[in-house]
């Protein structure tokens, strides 16, 4: 697949504070990609100098397989900070300003104004919007140059949850129109609800990169009993597909090995002549998942 962005031991240092430290990834045409970590992680920072807001210490960083500047950043849409447009101003005369910095002809804004649903208030002066119509608007903004790759920084921070499952909606609606999109955020069920794939930064270092599916189908969890307790837990120890088991009362809670399945461990037992009373799959979420990227970085 084409190369969108590609970061190598990238560092940026604020003092004695290392805000990115070492970081390396790829982001792939046609994906959603997530950086993922918690307030302070360097996720605003790797955007800021990516997109040449914000200058690095070291390392490098290109667009399209070629070393960033002026031809690049016109293929480029980015929203870093809040919604900034005049508060007199009806959203399509503030696209109308964004148009002619942008040297982009008027006819974008109605197209974009449908796209991100605004279209119907149009006429109505900034002021007057809600966060969530602000957030989009400024998404329409990011998108008047039709650019190939749209970067958004936190895109629902501060949303009610209306207004996140419009912008949500949103991101999958120009993902599905052939754009890329990187998008920093904190939330994990944005990342898991919108992104294809992602990165989890932790005190300026990339700890992971994945794709979320395979994030969330790797690390799966069975509950099982059998009316012989004993029997099902040395069993439990000898099969080669279980990472590790906690019996609980009633209930043992089997943690599987990499891309092996409760089918896997089922047909291990009855081979071994033991048969299940009990057996239900809880696939890790993005959360337990995170949190033990973590805790493994730390």
């Amino acid at each position: 697949m084409e190369k969108i962005l590609e970061i190598n031991n990238l560092h940026k240092n604020y003092g004695k504070i290392k805000a990115v430290q070492d970081l390396s990834l790829t982001v792939e045409a046609g994906t959603v990609f997530g950086l993922l970590g918690p307030n302070g992680s360097g996720k605003t920072t790797t955007l800021g100098i990516v997109l040449d807001v914000v200058r690095k210490t070291k390392g490098t960083y290109s667009w399209f397989g070629e070393d960033p500047g002026s031809e690049s950043r016109k293929k480029i849409g980015a929203i870093l900070e809040g919604p900034a447009f005049y508060p007199y101003l009806s959203a399509e005369e503030n696209l109308k300003v964004t148009a002619r910095i942008k040297c982009v002809p008027y006819d974008r804004i109605e197209k974009v104004l449908k796209t991100v649903n605004l279209h119907d208030r149009k006429d109505d002066k900034f002021q007057s919007y809600s966060l969530g119509m602000k957030q989009r608007l400024s998404i329409a903004a990011a998108l008047l140059s039709d650019p190939y790759v749209l970067v958004l920084d936190e895109p629902t921070n501060g949303l009610d949850p209306q207004g996140i499952a419009d912008v949500r909606e949103l991101i999958v609606k120009i993902s599905g129109e052939g754009k890329t999109i990187i998008l920093a955020s904190h939330l994990l069920d944005e990342v898991q609800k919108v992104c294809t794939h992602f990165a989890v930064l932790n005190k300026g270092k990339n700890v992971y990169t994945g794709s979320v599916d395979e994030a969330l189908s790797n690390k799966e969890i069975v509950e099982v009993s059998a009316p012989d307790r004993e029997r099902l837990s040395d069993l439990l120890k000898e099969c080669p597909y279980v990472s590790d088991f906690t019996m609980h009362n009633k209930k043992t809670m089997v943690r599987m090995e990499q891309h092996k399945t409760a089918h896997d461990l089922n047909a291990f037992l009855v081979s071994h002549n033991l048969v299940l009373s009990h057996l239900v799959t809880e696939k890790k979420n993005l959360e337990e998942q995170f949190l033990e990227i973590l805790s493994q970085s730390s």
